[in-house]
């Protein structure tokens, strides 16, 4: 129980409120204490009320936050920013790059609209109007697109690409996507035109438009602020997560638009990929289309993973860029994209062929290798940058006549077409790794129906 003392001092009248409590660990009782000095206006009586409660909550708050899995200085006083920042630091060494990267984003959000709440101060009303202020959310984009004088421009400051490349550092897939009229952003096109000594409107076409943010981005937010409240709870620091379900309102997810080519256009993107002098890009573009498997599976492949004997390619990691971190490498998406999947004779064929020039290309590096076993390889050998293979796709698209597809679309590409094809369900998830049949079913479903219109049809034919 709490020991008060009353004290009068120069500023007035205070107590002293000790509490002694026994560490579990060592044994030994350590001894906290605050200080509490009535408002004005009170009678003795209220006083002496008002001190006892105090103490009484001093000692709860002190009880719960020493029993927390957070230790000393966390309890539901402590404010949502220094909590956030502490659940984020926390988990630094548990979780994935990526992960610890969008947290860190989302937190950002959450604590410019909640940082200033006590924990025990949360309560479903707040929390419901800051989720539905980041549902209004817009944000301003800049889109950039390169006007003819670029080139012009670097003909003039004879800055060629592989100069600009080498010489000046500017990023290749950026590079590449400013030559050829495609959105790049402010930063690199501000960039590129202080290098050409240009302003950036004279060689840029700059168009501010305000647009809202993507349904899942600003959902990462609501799954972080539940996850930090989970952690809450669990340590016993606040009573109820009030970011859950059972509390709030979400809005309905947006359905799903699935970018993919129709079959004729798959076979023209085949044709141009097969037909592609660039053993890399025709590689590559093969194999997404008749695997589909993601960009990073795909950037994160090595000559091990390919099993030419069983005709087999073995998907054990993938390669993405985190803001803050660079290229990293991490586990695949889930522990269902761990997997082995079978491939075709002609990509086993086209898989042998790029590899007797990986070798070949490889002498001619010499000393400048990088010692790697990636499959794809930048210049020197080192792991490729993951927006190189949407440049390698796009390139091939402009040779089938195609408008410039993502990588993304070629996967829901061949799973379209397996499900078409009438491949059995659990076949097409696992070749996808999905962690469920489920995921499959929710994103494909037009898909399905249209497969299961299909086979009633084919049920009907036996029987006439």
């Amino acid at each position: 129980m709490a020991t008060i003392t009353k004290r009068m001092m120069k500023s007035g009248l205070t107590y002293r409120i000790q509490v002694k409590m026994r560490d579990k660990g060592s044994g030994k009782y350590n001894t906290y204490s605050t200080t509490w000095k009535p408002p004005a206006g009170l009678s003795a009586k209220q006083i002496e009320r008002e001190v006892v409660i105090y103490a009484d909550k001093y000692e709860n708050d002190l009880r719960m936050s020493l029993t927390a899995s957070g230790g000393q200085g966390i309890s539901p006083e402590t404010l949502v920013s220094d909590y956030a920042n502490w659940w984020l630091e926390r988990r630094k060494d548990e979780v994935s790059a990526s992960y610890y990267s969008n947290c860190k984003y989302a937190i950002a959000d959450i604590v410019a609209a909640i940082g200033g709440y006590k924990l025990r101060e949360l309560s479903p009303t707040i929390i419901q109007r800051f989720y539905d202020q980041l549902d209004k959310k817009e944000k301003i984009v800049k889109v950039v697109t390169a006007k003819p004088e670029l080139r012009q421009a670097m003909k003039d400051e004879k800055l060629g690409f592989r100069k600009l490349r080498f010489e000046k550092d500017f990023n290749c897939c950026s590079l590449t996507a400013a030559v050829g009229g495609n959105k790049v952003s402010f930063e690199y096109a501000q960039r590129l035109a202080d290098c050409l000594n240009r302003s950036i409107d004279s060689i840029f076409d700059v168009q501010v438009v305000r647009e809202p943010y993507a349904y899942e981005t600003m959902h990462k937010v609501k799954r972080t602020l539940r996850a930090i409240l989970s952690t809450a709870k669990r340590q016993r620091i606040i009573n109820d997560n009030y970011a859950s379900a059972d509390y709030i309102t979400f809005p309905k997810r947006p359905a799903r638009e699935i970018d993919y080519m129709n079959d004729e256009d798959a076979k023209k993107f085949y044709a141009a990929a097969d037909a592609c002098e660039d053993i890399r890009y025709k590689t590559a573009a093969l194999i997404l289309l008749l695997t589909g498997i993601r960009r990073g599976e795909l950037c994160g492949l090595e000559w091990s993973n390919i099993n030419f004997d069983e005709s087999t390619i073995t998907i054990a990691r993938s390669i993405t860029t985190v803001t803050g971190f660079g290229v990293v490498e991490k586990e695949p998406k889930t522990e269902s994209s761990k997997r082995e999947i079978a491939i075709s004779e002609k990509l086993i064929r086209v898989l042998a062929e790029y590899k007797e020039w990986y070798e070949q290309y490889k002498k001619t590096v010499g000393d400048r290798w990088a010692g790697t076993d990636r499959i794809f390889i930048s210049e020197d050998g080192n792991r490729i940058y993951p927006g190189t293979i949407d440049t390698w796709v796009h390139k091939i698209c402009k040779a089938a006549g195609l408008p410039p597809r993502t990588v993304h679309s070629i996967r829901h590409t061949n799973i379209t077409m397996q499900i078409a094809a009438g491949v059995p369900l659990v076949t097409v998830s696992g070749r996808a790794g999905h962690a469920r049949t489920s995921t499959t079913t929710d994103i494909y479903s037009h898909f399905l129906k249209s497969s299961d219109k299909t086979a009633a049809e084919k049920i009907e034919k036996l029987f006439e």
